[in-house]
């Protein structure tokens, strides 16, 4: 039997079980007939990236699905979301031969913006309403201007074409869409709820890594002649689970989101056996990610949660002490592997700790010489050479510092900008009576969560795709009006014939 084979059969194995926990928490929000076509698309999404023997087949076969999922779903612009995880975020080059070697890079998230997204966005682009820009825009748009003009110190047409159209379909179409097409309280709902779905399959899979120790979906990506990403990393002797984010790390930052936004819905249902059960696999994902970044980030998200519940925290410290008993009766062991861990109090990987502090010194040192527009050259600056790790790279792990190494201190100050806003208009919201229809405090915990999570990994797969998707839900809710509490209707806010995208609120 292929690898390909064995390794499909596994996943579909491993996520097997969490297609039932999904279905009971979907299918209160979503209906039981969107939860059918969420469930498959994803897994004929998974099946075709183990089968599709080139990129080319892949995107082919992931155009068949998306058309399936436009003339079946009520609302297929979660399907961005809930298809974004399923296939591995490796790219490929495509160009126009004998004009351009390569005008653009696409992995599946760019070729599910192009299938799904673009439509639904050349419709909302019809409402002049939606056109109407706010200070949140001018900062997401200050941003993308300043990368697409400084792609042209690179001299080099092709160089120019691939940096606008990776910002193009990866920044500039799902903030416009989610921005503008999430009009009420159950849009937002939805959308969290999208992003759990998504996350919770491959947490499970992350989950078989890490105890079998093997990855399985390197081999997609070599079958699709892409980079297979961090390929085997261990940390304490464990592998280090990366499922299709490829990258260790940003698969915990992936189930650290979901995680966040299972506990940011909002729905009728309490927080029952099925949300507890979705948690624990959420939570095992992001532990076999050994990514102590996501940790922390989720921690913070926790906090700023139950800071302003003081009922929710006592129920969590009174849940919270017996777990950590028991587990320290099975097994002490476990317990002090998982201190050991840690960041600040374990000693397991201090390397890497070491390495953190220097790049950072070392950053500051190169910024000084290029300080407002960066420089595309950084790499090679010698205080950045002698960062140089084992595998021949030079892993730039803080987002924040990849913005100013390259693009300077003015496109910092636009990208932060954006999101310091953006918590902040949430919490104004979440400091307000906030309505029982939005969790006003969950979207901001996880938003602050976020903002930590990129200081301490690069923007490399996933990881742009669900911050900036993330925060345009966050200038969703502010278009909507503060404290707005609109319901959903039946009427739909975009006309295209035969095709449903949303539902305006009243």
């Amino acid at each position: 039997m292929p690898d390909y084979i064995k390794a499909l059969i596994y996943v579909l194995i491993a996520s097997g079980p969490t297609v039932f926990i999904v279905r009971r928490i979907a299918v209160p929000v979503i209906g039981e007939d969107e939860f059918l076509v969420w469930r498959n698309c994803w897994l004929a999404t998974t099946c075709i990236s183990f089968l599709s023997n080139s990129f080319l087949v892949f995107s082919g076969l992931l155009l068949l699905v998306c058309v399936y999922g436009f003339k079946k779903a009520r609302e297929p612009l979660y399907l961005y979301i809930v298809l974004m995880f399923a296939a591995p975020c490796v790219s490929v080059n495509f160009g126009i031969p004998g004009l351009f070697a390569s005008i653009t890079a696409l992995d599946p998230p760019r070729l599910l913006a192009v299938f799904i997204l673009l439509p639904i966005g050349v419709s909302l682009w019809r409402d002049k309403g939606n056109r109407k820009v706010s200070l949140a825009d001018i900062f997401a748009g200050g941003y993308v201007l300043m990368i697409c003009a400084l792609a042209s110190r690179l001299g080099d047409l092709n160089s120019v074409l691939r940096a606008c159209m990776a910002q193009f379909l990866g920044v500039v179409v799902p903030y416009f869409v989610f921005s503008r097409a999430l009009r009420t309280a159950s849009d937002v709902n939805r959308t969290l709820l999208a992003f759990a779905v998504a996350a919770l399959p491959i947490a499970a899979i992350g989950t078989f890594e890490f105890l079998k120790g093997w990855p399985v979906y390197p081999g997609v990506a070599a079958r699709w002649d892409s980079a297979t990403g961090s390929g085997y990393l261990f940390r304490d002797g464990m592998l280090r689970a990366s499922a299709t984010s490829m990258i260790s790390i940003s698969f915990g930052f992936m189930c650290m989101v979901g995680a966040g936004c299972l506990f940011a819905l909002k729905t009728k249902e309490r927080f029952g056996l099925w949300h507890y059960a979705a948690t624990a696999v959420l939570l095992a994902g992001l532990f076999a990610s050994v990514s102590r970044g996501p940790w922390l980030g989720l921690a913070i998200c926790v906090a700023v949660i139950l800071s302003t519940n003081l009922k929710a925290a006592s129920k969590f410290v009174a849940a919270a002490v017996p777990v950590g008993a028991g587990l320290a009766l099975i097994s002490a062991s476990f317990i002090y592997r998982f201190i050991n861990l840690l960041p600040f109090v374990g000693r397991a990987d201090k390397a890497s700790e070491t390495y953190r502090s220097d790049l950072f010194d070392a950053a500051l040192l190169v910024i000084r010489q290029h300080p407002w527009f960066g420089s595309p050259t950084f790499l090679k600056a010698p205080e950045l050479q002698k960062m140089m790790q084992g595998q021949g790279l030079i892993d730039i792990v803080n987002s924040y510092l990849q913005i100013t190494l390259e693009f300077g201190v003015v496109t910092l100050i636009f990208f932060a900008a954006f999101f310091i806003l953006n918590a902040a208009q949430l919490a104004i919201l979440a400091m307000r009576k906030a309505p029982k229809h939005v969790n006003y405090v969950g979207i901001l915990g996880v938003l602050l969560s976020i903002m930590f999570t990129i200081a301490t990994t690069s923007s490399v797969t996933f990881v742009p795709y669900i911050y900036w998707t993330f925060a345009a839900m966050g200038v969703a809710l502010m278009r909507m009006g503060l404290g707005s509490t609109r319901q959903e209707t039946a009427e739909p806010i975009v006309s295209k014939p035969q095709m449903r995208v949303l539902r305006a609120g009243a």
